[in-house]
């Protein structure tokens, strides 16, 4: 028993100082991000996130992560932008309510807390090596983390920080692209899939992997016949459109957990129709609606296996009225909301 306790006690120190060593990684929070009326009868997001290390306590149960790096996009061939989009949704959001219409809960009690953004290295690479530890510390620590982007190259290095110590994981991809590209000579914004299935001793296995909203004439056919032929389950837009955004979705999670404990889902913004969203790297006039993006990330929020969300490819340069920012927000808003009610 003594042994148990002194195991224990060991570990809470080591990840103590994991944490504490983590801020060293991260740039805080800009406070004038966060909104407030100054209005007790009316709460704002930015009353209510914690942010500064000395307000970090044990309670914490949600993360927000900003990795402000387009680097990825530009290798990729995109238009750059993506790294002002961490602080773009950030702004949006500590303007919401934590009111919910309906029976749901409300997200106003859960403890969140805003670790900042990530600091950027001389390279991608760098920066990528830094996030996943990020992650790393905040999933060993029981926080489910947030993190904001920037281009699609995180999802590798966040899926390395979840994956790390673990036997299995499953992926839920919602996005308009496989990004299942070869990373020659560099990874880049449409590499990270491939990377995590290619990955020596991967945690996850392909028939775990799934692609949600995948477009026709925005993706390579080689890629697509590779992924089906190893094992992964794309449903293309048509098949959310045949099948209902509810029921797709919960064949993906079916999918993705299967003999899994931990799910992972990235939330590409360009899987939007450029209607709801015109801020993003890569725009098409076909996509999901605004209220189907929602309702993912209100599924997501309610699953227990949900251990890790991303939001990614806002570009602020592209942006009309702020309307993509707003959706990001709100997407975030409806997983939180999500997870007050599991």
């Amino acid at each position: 028993m003594q042994k148990l306790y002194l195991h224990l006690a060991g570990t809470f120190i080591t990840l103590a100082l994991r944490m504490s060593k983590i801020f060293q990684s991260l740039i805080a929070p800009n406070d004038k991000l966060f909104f407030s009326r100054k209005d007790a009868s009316d709460p704002r997001m930015g009353d209510i996130v914690l942010r500064g290390e000395r307000k970090f306590t044990n309670d914490v149960k949600i993360g927000i992560i900003g990795v402000p790096t387009d680097e990825g996009v530009k290798r990729n061939g995109g238009r750059i932008g993506a790294k002002d989009g961490p602080d773009a949704i950030r702004a949006e959001f500590y303007k919401r309510t934590p009111f919910v219409i309906g029976k749901e809960n409300s997200p106003s009690n859960l403890p969140i807390f805003d670790f900042g953004n990530v600091k950027t290295g001389k390279t991608l690479e760098e920066t990528h090596e830094t996030l996943t530890e990020v992650v790393n510390t905040l999933v060993t620590a029981g926080i489910i983390p947030i993190v904001l982007g920037g281009g699609h190259d995180i999802a590798f290095p966040n899926f390395l920080g979840l994956s790390k110590g673990k036997k299995n994981v499953g992926v839920i991809n919602i996005d308009t692209h496989l990004d299942f590209r070869k990373p020659i000579p560099k990874r880049n914004s449409g590499t990270s899939f491939r990377q995590m299935l290619d990955l020596q001793g991967s945690a996850l296995n392909a028939m775990n992997l799934v692609e949600v909203g995948i477009q026709s004439f925005a993706n390579s056919a080689a890629h697509y016949a590779e992924l089906i032929e190893r094992g992964a389950t794309v449903f293309s837009l048509r098949d959310v459109r045949a099948e209902g955004i509810s029921k797709t979705l919960e064949l993906a999670y079916e999918l993705s957990t299967s003999s899994v404990d931990a799910l992972y889902v990235s939330f590409d913004l360009d899987v939007v129709h450029s209607a709801d969203a015109p801020g993003v790297t890569a725009p098409l006039p076909t996509g999901f609606t605004a209220e189907e993006f929602l309702t993912a990330a209100l599924f997501a929020g309610k699953r227990r296996k949900t251990q890790l969300i991303d939001i990614v490819e806002l570009n602020p340069k592209f942006d009309q009225d702020g309307r993509t920012a707003k959706l990001a927000a709100l997407a975030m808003m409806y997983f939180l909301t999500g997870v007050a009610n599991r």
